[in-house]
């Protein structure tokens, strides 16, 4: 149950979500390629097959950057910069920092469930996309799927700050919000927006599944209201 390192830098820019893509690949020219945490290569070629601990996001409409644990003290390289001119698709910018929240969360499982929104979920495989059609009509079997394949996505964010997990993770997927393609290295994906709830409290902004450095997959909490 470990106290999770948690660091959020939000710059003045606004950006769309499919700018990410070239923020990233901005922001990964300007470190130099000097720490693998930014873009998860052994080199050029080779990647490395770990939960990302840097994702590019879009927080309140701004370019940002969530920061997880040795993610935090590699963020220096690219905050050591003074002046931060960044290509972003055809135009270039100057990236000021707006904001930044540096805090631990403590992520463990619970006796009650939180309820979550994950947007742009990218939840299927090649695999599981065929089972996922070959439930049509049974909507309650697909979202059974979809459950065992987000508890499979929270134990690999698990894996990857290095919590092992001994009590059970429970997920209960509330609604499906909706069901859209969306563009990912050339091609369209099946992707999701639904609410759910969990008995693990996870930090707000980090992602889950595939694509999940690149702003898909994207949790925040719902707020019970008062």
């Amino acid at each position: 149950m470990p106290k999770l390192r948690y660091l959020c830098v939000r710059f003045s820019n606004n950006i769309f979500p499919y700018d990410i893509p070239f923020f990233r690949s901005a922001v990964i020219e300007k470190t130099a390629r000097v720490a693998s945490l930014f873009h998860n290569h052994k080199d050029d070629i080779a990647v490395i097959y770990r939960y990302p601990l840097i994702q590019y996001k879009v927080t309140f409409k701004k370019a940002s950057i969530i920061c997880l644990d040795q993610g935090a003290d590699d963020i220096h390289h690219l905050l050591q910069h003074r002046t931060m001119e960044l290509r972003i698709g055809k135009t270039t910018q100057t990236f000021e920092v707006e904001d930044i929240d540096l805090h631990y969360h403590q992520v463990q499982t619970w006796d009650t469930m939180f309820e979550y929104s994950l947007l742009n979920w990218m939840a299927l495989n090649q695999k599981y996309h065929a089972r996922f059609k070959e439930l049509e009509g049974d909507e309650n079997a697909q979202i059974d799927l979809l459950e065992s394949i987000l508890k499979g996505n929270i134990l690999s964010f698990a894996k990857g700050i290095n919590w092992y997990v001994e009590e059970r993770i429970k997920v209960k997927i509330q609604s499906i919000k909706s069901i859209k393609l969306l563009p990912f290295k050339g091609r369209k994906v099946l992707t999701f927006c639904v609410n759910f709830k969990t008995n693990v409290s996870l930090p707000d902004y980090v992602g889950l599944g595939k694509g999940s450095s690149v702003g898909f997959g994207v949790v925040k909490q719902i707020e019970k209201s008062k």
